[in-house]
């Protein structure tokens, strides 16, 4: 994706000028929550990517904006896309989130979860409450969870086009491997040369981290 491309590049563009007072910090954070999220194993609810395009929009945004130290803006995001994803599984456009939330039936034992994320949303957004970065990644990870109770898989195939002979071939990827950050080996069956996925990158997340 150019998106993704041109943030790699940023990124690039600041490690290269990290010599430059106050730099160091700011790359320093970024790739420590880079390697939070590879830690907590968050993995983006793909299912609904497919069925609504404008969630993976919304999620890449509440991803980097983590990344970057914009908590209060990652949280804010995320929740926008659980309400789409509410709203896409109800076919329901008028309910407010708490509402939605309480009628989705296959949460169940979400039902409180989802609260809890929906009243953090709207205490930034209500009451001037400041989060940090440990509330930003919850909430990505608990977003992503709900959303993959309600759009599961088992299984997703990346294409891969081999950085030598350009050969393209598919790679199954288990929804257990399918988290953020994940470096996954593959092996080209043309040539044999090996090639990585890097689960994310196409969300914007720089491999240069």
């Amino acid at each position: 994706m150019a998106f993704g491309s041109l943030f790699a590049g940023l990124i690039g563009y600041l490690i290269s000028a990290s010599k430059a007072r106050g730099f160091e910090e700011i790359i320093n954070n970024a790739r420590e929550r880079v390697h939070y999220l590879e830690y907590f194993k968050v993995v983006p609810p793909m299912i609904l990517f497919e069925k609504d395009h404008l969630t993976e929009t919304f999620y890449k945004e509440a991803v980097l904006a983590y990344i970057l130290g914009l908590p209060n803006s990652s949280i804010i995001t995320a929740l926008r896309v659980l309400e789409k994803g509410l709203r896409l599984r109800l076919n329901d456009e008028k309910s407010n989130l708490a509402q939605l939330i309480d009628e989705v039936k296959e949460l169940r034992e979400l039902k409180d979860l989802a609260h809890g994320l929906r009243i953090l949303r709207n205490q930034i957004v209500h009451r001037d409450k400041e989060s940090d970065d440990r509330d930003a990644l919850e909430v990505l990870r608990h977003v992503s969870e709900v959303l993959n109770h309600l759009y599961p898989f088992d299984e997703v195939i990346h294409t891969i086009t081999c950085s030598i002979c350009k050969n393209k071939y598919e790679h199954s990827i288990k929804a257990e491997e399918a988290y953020l950050c994940n470096i996954i080996k593959t092996k080209c069956k043309k040539c044999r040369r090996s090639n990585v996925i890097i689960i994310g990158k196409e969300l914007g997340i720089p491999k240069t981290l």
